[in-house]
């Protein structure tokens, strides 16, 4: 039986959406690119959709300042500064977020990446603004459109949105320098921290830069949502195995009960005093077995119970074959150690039923429970019955109830715990169930 679960890849691929309780599911076309990770294209392309109008209507803005202004101040030049000022950082910044992204470095290594890569272009940015270098552009197109003074040095511009461009008289050099604009700073001196402050913050705003945050909550997000997945798989791994126990009792109970009854029926006519010693431990058997059959297997069962009922079973067995021999130890300090319900008896009744029952004459079977030289729980099932068919002393045992077993043991321990079966040397088989020391279920 296995459990189909959808589980989220370790690093989200970036041209996926993002699962639906991280990224919401009513989201219209102005939002829609934020169901995508932070700096994917898909993302990049969608925000620029969403700011490139507004860009559009703020250049629009700029251009009617220029309409107002007077026919021999028309500046439409001028409009290309902020332009471009505005469209770099708009257009660069996420798209060096998303070359960073493609190289699928683990997170912590990713988040260095962004912070380093987008704050050196921010840096880049706020000093060439500091440096004005656009100053050589903003006088070739000038000279080009005749707005320069007496000395050749350009005529300073104001654009103001949507109102109007001054610029200022060729006959009259600025008394003032301060109180004159460059490009699209007005009143301002070009070189004034405050502005290159305040164009930083712009810069780092249509760049997209408090995405680093955004990105920052996605994978916190990502990684909650694992967690919680890991927890649901647990937790169905968990019913699986406890529904396995129950198929697994199921095997284990009929098989020998029925025979049992029929049995005392026989015996009650030819060996009336054998007949009730197997009532007896009938009796015995079904104590030890029936509070366990009832419960869902949540609770951690102990060595020293499985053992109880092993004994019992074992006792039953022998009333039914008297050529049967047992034997059941184990030390006093490990019978309150976790061993799984129904694992132990089911190998003991593998034992009887496939090495004792077919095997003539007397017969053996040996349980016991030891450390490991690592700490671990051994617990083994000998008998000197058949062995693997006399002569196939390589098989592990593919049984049913052996497959159980095995899938159980991978559920509650991953690889840290293991069934072996193993040939005898003077016939029979050693099945030896390994336990970890702390058996915590695996994540």
């Amino acid at each position: 039986m296995t459990t189909a679960t959808l589980s989220l890849p370790l690093q989200q691929p970036l041209e996926q959406p993002l699962p639906a309780q991280l990224a919401g599911r009513h989201h219209g076309w102005f939002t829609r690119y934020r169901i995508y990770p932070v700096f994917s294209r898909h993302w990049v392309l969608g925000r620029w959709r969403l700011w490139g109008p507004s860009w559009l209507l703020v250049m629009l803005l700029l251009a009617g300042g220029v309409a107002m202004a007077p026919p021999e101040q028309r500046v439409w030049w001028m409009l290309l500064v902020p332009a471009l000022q505005t469209l770099v950082p708009l257009a660069l910044l996420p798209w060096l977020g998303w070359w960073v992204r493609r190289r699928g470095w683990p997170p912590a290594k990713e988040w260095q990446a962004l912070v380093l890569v987008l704050g050196l272009a921010l840096a880049l940015l706020a000093t060439a603004h500091r440096l004005d270098v656009t100053e050589p552009l903003k006088q070739w197109m000038a000279e080009q459109t005749g707005m320069v003074d007496g000395s050749g040095k350009r005529r300073k511009v104001q654009l103001a949105l949507g109102v109007s461009v001054k610029a200022e008289a060729a006959s009259a050099p600025a008394a003032n320098p301060a109180d004159v604009h460059a490009g699209t700073k007005p009143t301002m001196h070009s070189n004034d921290w405050s502005q290159t402050a305040i164009w930083s913050l712009l810069f780092f705003w249509l760049g997209g830069g408090s995405a680093l945050w955004g990105w920052r909550r996605e994978q916190a997000g990502l990684t909650g949502l694992r967690r919680e997945q890991a927890l649901r798989q647990a937790l169905l791994a968990r019913r699986e195995a406890e529904l396995q126990l129950s198929v697994l009792a199921a095997q284990v109970e009929p098989h020998f009960l029925f025979n049992t009854l029929a049995g005392v029926r026989s015996a009650i006519t030819t060996d009336p005093a054998r007949a009730s010693v197997m009532v007896d431990r009938l009796v015995d058997y079904l104590r030890a077995s029936i509070p366990r059959l009832r419960s869902d297997g949540s609770a951690q069962a102990t060595l020293g119970g499985q053992l109880e009922m092993v004994h019992a079973y074992l006792g039953l067995m022998a009333t039914r074959m008297p050529r049967l021999q047992f034997s059941v130890d184990a030390p006093a300090d490990l019978l309150a150690a976790p061993c799984p319900p129904w694992m132990l008896i089911s190998l003991v009744e593998n034992a009887v039923k496939h090495g004792v029952e077919p095997k003539i004459g007397p017969a053996l079977v040996q349980v016991s429970a030891q450390r490991t030289a690592s700490g671990d729980l051994a617990i083994t099932v000998a008998d000197d019955g058949v062995g693997f068919g006399g002569a196939d002393t390589g098989t592990s045992g593919t049984g049913l109830g052996l497959a159980n077993i095995r899938t159980r043991l991978q559920q509650m321990h991953g690889g840290r715990s293991s069934l072996t079966l193993s040939a005898r040397p003077g016939g029979g088989v050693a099945a030896t169930l390994t336990l970890p020391a702390d058996p915590v279920e695996p994540a």
